[in-house]
């Protein structure tokens, strides 16, 4: 009888510890795909001609420490790829590199920057803002 008890309440206990990691998968899962729609959102921000709406996507503490080029208006986007996908580096950080093709609209010669991307999960916020300075257009 001893046995039995043991038994059931290991496969209680055993039931217990798989539902909790079913949850915090999810939870992952979760953060994973906000990350994944944060990034399209932005890719889609800068492509389709907003590249001053990009400093929307900064957090606000480092927002607020960021002047707006004044040269943005003369910035048309030609090309935006990802050359190294997402990767968390962290529970709640991630990187991704892109580059993007770009000219001025008074010059129409066409350059290109790396933007390497440092993104911080706010868990209240549930979204994903970027934390590094977002590369100037020269």
């Amino acid at each position: 009888m001893t046995r039995t008890v043991l038994r059931v309440a290991a496969l209680v206990a055993t039931l217990i510890l798989l539902s909790g990691c079913k949850t915090m998968n999810l939870m992952q899962d979760k953060k994973e795909e906000s990350l994944q729609n944060r990034l399209k959102a932005y890719q889609s921000t800068l492509r389709w001609g907003y590249p001053g709406q990009a400093y929307n996507f900064l957090r606000k503490d480092i927002a607020a420490k960021t002047p707006l080029p004044q040269n943005l208006s003369n910035v048309s986007v030609t090309e935006y790829k990802v050359i190294r996908p997402p990767d968390l580096v962290a529970e709640n950080q991630a990187t991704q590199t892109a580059v993007i093709g770009y000219i001025f609209d008074d010059r129409q010669v066409e350059k290109t920057l790396h933007d390497r991307q440092l993104w911080e999960y706010d868990p209240e916020a549930k979204t994903w803002f970027r934390i590094n300075p977002i590369p100037e257009y020269r």
